[in-house]
This record gives structure tokens, sequence and C-alpha cells, in this order.
């Protein structure tokens, strides 16, 4: 093989190697941080990504009752989750989502998408700007209804009314629907403090979670006059505040998402800010209070990133899928698996069956890279014969190499073009594999979940060690050995002994890429084997 295709196949390497550790930075696993000492005070929180201690915000005044009363916990359950809303603050207490479970252990329970965090407010709280700002965390609302089982296309609502400063009244009515996750809320001010704008609080406390390493609190997500805001954890520690048409904003999480869609137009605040040990995100109107037609209204999201449920709600909700920048080969390869899926009732098998069809797209360029490094393989001895001939005369030992080239029709760099080409369709993979939850807890063979490494599949223990066996990698690590054995070099011995250092280099790559990415490669290692072989044959 040619310097110049040496050169472009160290270069890919190297940028895969720096394409992992800026995935790895950006999406680094969370630290654990202790749940309060006290009542008094909170622990700082934890930043998951670089494990910086962070001081709290300020605490807010401490607020009177607004309403006395029993506090009460109201069930609804639904097709797709069962939702536990409290009568003090008219929160929610619990969502767990019943269509995905924790772990991929059998008897794992239901994923538990919002849960109580100590220190960490419920989610779905009022804030009134006004002369006097008021919180709705410590109001007990009284409740109109009960309990709620809602299946198919049956619909129920859930009111809660509350008093506040001045004697108005704080209405919130939740509206769900059987089989469908997003949940409608209509907040409504009347009286008293009527006349200042209701904010909608979203808060999190997934990021002090090590468990639930799926669903990572990857920082704040939203869609701000048509542009994607995504802001990392790691930068949020001084807060976010923005302004603008705000489509929708929440907290992003590796597989599932959190958000609030606002009705109208109308120009909103978006602010984030650490409440306690989480975060809290409030979501307002800009408009005057006499322009809001005496209601805000939301839908909320609270469920998996799945991409037909997402591009179904609509306002562009669907782009919380990040695929990174080579999105017009995720989007295809997804859709593929997902078509293919629809037939076979394996992730496993959708990949082989997406890795045969992308080689036989390649197979004409793959056919053609072979053949030139075979010509160049007849070539050596003339081109030893030139670089001996004109060693002391570089320019001149170079144009008779390109004529020696033109006169046998070679393309020196025809033998890197399958890598060039396989470049963005292996990162696109990866995010296509990576993002979406289609493939989270999807097993094969004795892969647990082909979202995660194959290591993790067979663990076992070494001196307090958590290891495992990565059976798929060392098999891809092999199979490419062997392709690269059996590939022609045109290059010296020693150029040919680093070629063959590639599969060691490519199986430490592997050891943290998703299972199902490895089995992509390692069925390509061993199409490209096949088709090598008849070619060796053919030109016998």
């Amino acid at each position: 093989m040619e310097k110049r295709a040496l050169i472009a196949i160290v270069f890919s390497v190297v940028i895969l190697i720096l394409y992992q550790e800026w995935v790895g930075r950006f999406y680094g696993s969370p630290k654990e941080v202790p749940a309060p000492g006290s009542e008094t005070a909170s622990p700082p929180a934890v930043n998951e990504r670089r494990g910086q201690e962070i001081p709290n915000a300020v605490p807010p005044p401490v607020l009177p009752e607004s309403l006395e009363g029993e506090v009460k916990e109201v069930k609804v359950e639904t097709d797709r989750y069962l939702a536990v809303f409290t009568s003090r603050g008219a929160r929610l207490k619990s969502l767990v989502l019943k269509q995905y479970r924790t772990s991929t252990a059998k008897n794992s329970p239901p994923f538990e998408m919002v849960m109580h965090k100590p220190g960490v407010p419920y989610p779905l709280g009022v804030e009134l700007a006004g002369v006097v700002p008021f919180n709705d965390d410590r109001t007990v609302y009284e409740v109109q209804g009960g309990g709620l089982n809602l299946t198919g296309n049956a619909r129920g609502t859930l009111v809660f009314r509350g008093r506040v400063p001045g004697g108005g009244v704080l209405t919130k009515e939740y509206t769900f629907t059987g089989s469908e996750y997003p949940i409608g809320l209509e907040i409504n001010v009347r009286g008293g403090a009527g006349e200042a704008r209701p904010r909608l609080l979203l808060t999190t406390g997934h990021n002090l979670d090590i468990v639930k390493i799926d669903a990572v609190f990857e920082g704040l997500i939203a869609l701000v006059g048509g542009k994607l805001v995504r802001i990392t954890a790691a930068k949020l520690s001084d807060g976010e505040e923005r302004r603008g048409e705000i489509a929708w904003a929440g907290f992003d999480y590796t597989y599932f998402f959190f958000a609030a869609l606002p009705e109208g137009q109308q120009e909103h605040t978006l602010t984030v800010k650490h409440a306690g040990p989480g975060w809290a995100l409030s979501l307002g109107s800009e408009a005057p209070p006499g322009q809001q037609g005496g209601a805000s209204r939301y839908t909320l999201f609270v469920g998996p990133k799945d991409l037909d449920i997402l591009r179904a709600i609509g306002k562009g909700l669907d782009r919380s899928i990040d695929f990174g920048y080579f999105t017009f080969v995720s989007a295809p390869l997804l859709h593929v698996l997902r078509f293919s899926h629809r037939f076979t009732g394996s992730y496993g098998i959708d990949i082989i069956l997406l890795t045969l069809l992308i080689k036989l797209l390649l197979a004409p360029l793959t056919h053609k890279s072979f053949v030139s490094m075979k010509q160049m393989q007849k070539l050596q001895p003339q081109m030893q014969r030139i670089k001996d001939r004109y060693k002391d005369d570089k320019e001149k030992m170079n144009k008779e190499i390109m004529d020696l080239y033109r006169r046998n029709k070679v393309n020196p760099l025809g033998g890197c073009l399958p890598m060039v080409f396989q470049f963005p369709v292996f990162i696109g993979l990866y995010n296509a594999l990576r993002t979406p939850i289609e493939l989270r807890h999807a097993s094969f063979l004795w892969i647990h979940d082909l979202s995660r490494p194959d290591y993790e599949s067979l663990p076992f223990t070494f001196m307090d060690w958590k290891l495992g066996i990565p059976v798929l990698v060392l098999l891809m690590g092999a199979s490419m050995f062997v392709q690269q054995w059996m590939t022609p070099s045109a290059g010296d011995p020693n150029q040919r002994r680093m070629m063959l250092l590639l599969p060691v280099v490519f199986t430490a790559m592997f050891v943290s890429f998703p299972a199902g990415l490895t089995i992509y490669w390692l069925m390509n290692n061993i199409l490209t084997i096949v088709q090598q072989y008849l070619i060796n044959r053919m030109n016998k």
C-alpha cells in the first residue's frame, strides 16, 4: 500500500479516537452526591461531568401556608405510565414508564422517570412574579376528583385549586389520554395576585443517581427562535437565561426527555438555576397579563426519545435526539433498522442485514480498491528500480513514479477510498445506536444490551475490580487481522507490519463502543474477507 494510503488510514484512526474522547467528555458519567445531612443546610451540588463543587443558590424565603388542609396523593394510570400527584403544590411526585425497565435484569421494575430527591422540589410548580413573589411549593391544594385509570383513547382530567396571596385562586388542570405520553396543563390565576404572570417550574435530580447509567442528566435543551439550544450540565454551573419564541424547553437525558411546550407564539423567558442539589427550569410568558386570556397552557412530555412519538407531537420535538453532525447518515440508518425490525424482531439481526446492505452498496468501490492494490503490488519492482535510480533526486523520482501510475492506469489513492466512505457510515451508525431508545436493553445472543459495550454482558470480579470479557471485540480484532493479512501491500515489509498493528488499535478502541457497533464492524470485516478471497481466486 502506498504511503498516502497509509497516511489516510492512520488519519482516520486518529479522528475516530479523538471523536470517542470528545463523546466521553461530552457525555461523561455522573458523580454521586450525598443526601442532605440536615434540614437546615443542603450539601453543595456536584457537577456530574467534572466532579467540581458548586455553591448552592441562595435559598428562597419561607412562605406561609396559603391553604390549610390534609395532603393527599392522587394516582393516574394510563397505558404508558403510572403518575402520582401530591396536593402539596399540585405537583408530580412520581412517574413510572410502564414499557421500559430500569435495567436488563429479569426482575427489574419499570423505569421511574420522575422520583423524589432530598432537597429537590417536585416538578410542575408555579411561581408568580409580582410585588411579593409567590411559589406554590408549600400550598396545599384542594383536589377535584380522584384517581384515574385510562386506556386507549379515553381522556380524563385532574383539577387542583389553591389560594394565593390577596385571596386569589390558582388552578392547575391536568388532562391525560390513555394511549399517549403528552399531558395537557392549564394554569389559571384569578383575583388577588392574578395580575402576576405565572411561571411553570420543572425540576430534576437524576444527575444525583449513578445507578441509572442510561438516564444520565445531560443538561438543558430547548428550541428557541427555531434554533436548538443544548447546554451540558458542566456549562450550567452558573445558571442560564434565554428569551424568545420558545417552542419547547426541558431537561435532557440519554434516552429520555422531560419537556414543556408552551401554547401560543408569544415571547417567553427561560431560566435554569440550582434547586438544592438539583436543577430547576422556569418558563413563563413575557406577554402582559391582560393579553394571556387568563390562562397559561402547556403540553408536558415525560417519556422516551422515540422518533415517531416525538414527531407526532410536533413543534420540532424530534430535534431533541442528537445525531450530531452526521444526521444525514444516522437518521436514514435508524429508519432502515426500524423497518427491518418489523420483520425480524431482533435488532442484532437488523444490524447484520444493514451491514450486508451497506457492503453491497460499496461493493463496486471495494472491488476497485482491491484491484488497484493488486496493480500497485505488481508495479512494486518497477517502483523500487525508480527509487534506486533517482534516490538523490526526489522531484525526479516522484515524477517518474506518477508517470508509471499514469501509463498503467493506476490510482495510488484507490486503496483507501473504502475507508474514506466507511468513516461517515461508522460515525453515523455510532450515533444511531447510541442516542435513540430503540436499542436500549435490546438483546442478541449473549448480549444483554446492544447499546452498551459487550463486555458488560459477561462480567466477572477480580480483586474487587468489576471486569468483563469483550468476546465480540476480540472476534472483531481477529477478523480485522485476517483482513489486513489478506490485503495486497505495495509497500515494504516494515509498512506491512505497521498495517498489521491497526487491528490492535481498533480492538482497544472498540472495548468501550456499543455492542451493536461492534457487530457491524465484525460483519463488515467478515464480508470483506469473503470478497477479498473471491477476488484473489478470480485473478489467479
